[in-house]
């Protein structure tokens, strides 16, 4: 299984060696592996950009670099970096840096560039490093009989009635006992589904409880199962196992909080449930 940092990754290679071709979102999110709806909620969740500003910003970076390392003409980089006229690709280029693509060249060429994305980094037996910064989240808290169903229906109901509000929010689950901290007892009295908030929609209404969940630098791996098939979710409990064998094979050394996290994704298939486990280390 691939974790949400390698599916996006996927569709970033594939829009790096097309960079002067026509780029769809849709092509994107198929190479990537997910649906169109979903590519539209997670690239810019963990990239920080959208799908087009993206590619524009590469696009023009590109053209950027090749004005100050050659002397091809304007028009034959505006054809290589996917414009497919002189005057859009100088208006565009203009916006971006400020000066049209000549001035720009005789320039001292220091204008800061976008650069191609690496949210992967180095892959150990599965298993990545991956550092999160402080998130501002809408909490929703369940508790038994059935606390991640309870959690859920509360955040569902929420995301349904603030569309606006969420945008290109994540989900992060995590047991909690009946005071709402973090428990590591998998027979657990309470959950909680932290949705992230992007800047532009604080402050919210009031209406829900906020939390600022801090920093830290986290060991992730994907899992996807089905509770149908497995309703006491054993293959999650294997999931965290095999996630901690994998941390002391690489000799790394877990956290004294212990914190953890469950971010829930879009499966890979109809009717399976899919999540990443992110477990903190020093």
């Amino acid at each position: 299984m691939l974790t949400i940092y390698e599916q996006i990754q996927q569709s970033i290679d594939f829009i790096e060696a097309r960079l002067g071709d026509g780029l769809t979102a849709r092509e994107s999110a198929r190479v990537a592996g997910m649906s169109l709806r979903g590519f539209h909620r997670y690239f810019p969740a963990l990239t920080g950009y959208r799908f087009g500003e993206y590619v524009r910003k590469r696009r023009l970076s590109t053209a950027a670099d090749r004005l100050m390392a050659s002397d091809m003409n304007v028009i034959e980089i505006a054809l290589q970096s996917g414009y497919d006229s002189h005057q859009a690709f100088t208006r565009a280029f203009k916006k971006e840096f400020g000066s049209p693509p000549l001035r720009f060249r005789n320039g001292p060429g220091q204008v800061p560039r976008t650069r191609k994305l690496d949210l992967v980094g180095k892959v150990n037996m599965g298993v990545l490093t991956k550092t999160l910064p402080d998130m501002t989240v809408v909490c929703f808290d369940g508790f038994k009989p059935n606390p991640e169903d309870e959690a859920g229906r509360r955040m569902q109901a929420w995301l349904e009635a603030n569309p606006d509000a969420t945008g290109s929010h994540r989900i992060f689950g995590y047991n909690i006992d009946p005071e709402g901290r973090l428990a590591h007892n998998p027979d657990n009295d309470g959950y909680r589904c932290n949705v992230t908030i992007p800047e532009p929609s604080l402050p919210l209404d009031g209406e829900v409880a906020t939390a600022v969940v801090a920093a830290g630098t986290f060991v992730v791996t994907s899992i996807e199962g089905s509770f149908e098939e497995d309703p006491p979710g054993t293959w999650i409990t294997a999931g965290w196992m095999r996630l901690q064998e994998m941390v002391k094979l690489n000799g790394l050394t877990v956290h004294p909080s212990h914190r953890w996290f469950e971010e829930w994704l879009e499966p890979t298939t109809p009717g399976l449930t899919r999540m990443d486990l992110y477990l903190e280390i020093i």
